[in-house]
């Protein structure tokens, strides 16, 4: 690719973020923007879910997951679960099986309905770690995106679950 095209792909790219995230900000409803201002100590701000901002990234990795032996299980020494949105459906790996399933958002809940789909050989550890992440998904959660950069999303379960995933650069 020449410098030329680099820089126009670059500047697309950088364009294409502000207008989400402008969007993102500036078309927040009334409870949003309540949502914003109340959770905003520690610079921390949190947004409406917004499918266009799930997909726009390079992925998510989990970054922590705690309350619970599930979310334990899943945080296994060198097991990294990372997920990936389009319109209707969810596919994460964690190093072994590829899983995948639909998710819904409405307001700021998230439900997903997530199954394995690949058998693979692999490990004992790597096997209960897929297996304890997809009961621990398949659940409905409060979600928040939280800002400033890097992105993270943030599920609360109802039995006080807490996962969060960090959003990954896009790859060009």
């Amino acid at each position: 690719m020449s410098l030329r095209n680099a820089m126009i792909a670059t500047a697309l790219m950088l364009t294409t973020a502000a207008c989400a995230h402008a969007g993102a900000t500036t078309g927040t409803t009334p409870d949003a923007a309540g949502d914003a201002a109340a959770a905003g100590s520690g610079g921390e701000r949190s947004l409406r879910v917004d499918r266009d901002e799930l997909i726009n990234t390079g992925g998510w990795r989990l970054d922590s997951a705690s309350g619970g032996d599930g979310a334990a299980a899943v945080r296994a020494p060198g097991i990294a679960f990372d997920i990936s949105f389009d319109r209707e459906g969810i596919s994460a790996n964690g190093g072994c099986n590829t899983i995948r399933g639909t998710y819904t958002v409405s307001g700021k809940r998230m439900t997903f309905d997530v199954a394995i789909t690949t058998r693979m050989s692999c490990s004992d550890d790597k096997n209960l770690a897929d297996r304890s992440f997809v009961e621990l998904m398949n659940q409905s959660f409060q979600a928040e995106l939280l800002e400033p950069m890097p992105y993270r999303l943030r599920l609360t379960g109802d039995g006080g679950q807490v996962l969060v995933f960090q959003a990954k650069p896009m790859q060009l």
